[in-house]
């Protein structure tokens, strides 16, 4: 099977006084369709960043990114379009707009691809019921618990099928057994929609989701 997306010698590095850092040192990492890759590490490990490289969000120092046969270098616009069309995004906050309701929060991901309100809203529903929160479509976020507010935010990332979720410590406010929820939707989901899914993550119980486990220290896999 063809990767989905691949990096080669990628580093990034920025400037502490005189001193350079490393925050990625020199990796190599590709993912195939429908693979779900976890990297664990201790904060500062470069994880995150690691994250924002692959995803377009910031700016590698050295190296290069392919998204299937589309190359990052120097394509600001083209990459804007990538994440919209093809890539999701969660983060450890939910980030949801106060000002709208769950439904109306998971809509948009798909109106501003030029989707209709009726048919975005529509589809909001279908996906928010298969994260187990039909009774919460039209509650605003204060209204939700964290876990609720964390699977939203899950059902907006997928709402548009993506080729592939990026995952940023999803589950880091969450207590144990919220967060075994959580998991076991984006899973099902993930498999239903044949979306690749890369997590940098502290959390063990990803361990049981993952099908190739990596660990980051210092800008490096180990």
């Amino acid at each position: 099977m063809n990767n989905l997306l691949e990096a080669r010698n990628l580093s990034k590095s920025f400037k502490e006084g005189t001193k350079e850092i490393k925050a990625v040192n020199n990796i190599d990492f590709s993912i195939k369709e429908n693979e779900k890759i976890v990297i664990y590490g201790r904060s500062g490990s470069g994880k995150s960043t690691l994250l924002n490289l692959l995803s377009g969000l910031d700016a590698y120092s050295e190296g290069e990114i392919s998204y299937k046969n589309f190359k990052y270098e120097n394509q600001q616009k083209k990459l804007i379009q990538l994440r919209k069309e093809h890539m999701g995004f969660v983060y450890q906050f939910h980030h949801l707009l106060k000002e709208f309701t769950s439904v109306e929060n998971v809509a948009l991901s798909t109106m501003i691809l030029g989707e209709t309100r009726k048919k975005s809203m529509e589809k909001a529903s279908d996906i928010l019921n298969k994260f187990g929160l039909s009774e919460r479509l039209h509650h605003f976020p204060n209204q939700l618990s964290g876990g609720e507010k964390q699977r939203v935010a899950m059902a907006r990332a997928l709402i548009n099928k993506p080729d592939l979720i990026f995952l940023d410590e999803p589950t880091g406010n969450l207590d144990k057994e919220t967060s075994k929820e959580v998991i076991n939707y984006l899973n099902h989901l993930a498999n239903e929609y044949k979306s690749s899914i890369i997590v940098a993550t502290h959390d063990p119980e990803f361990r049981n989701f993952s099908d190739k486990i990596l660990t980051m220290d210092s800008g490096v896999f180990v």
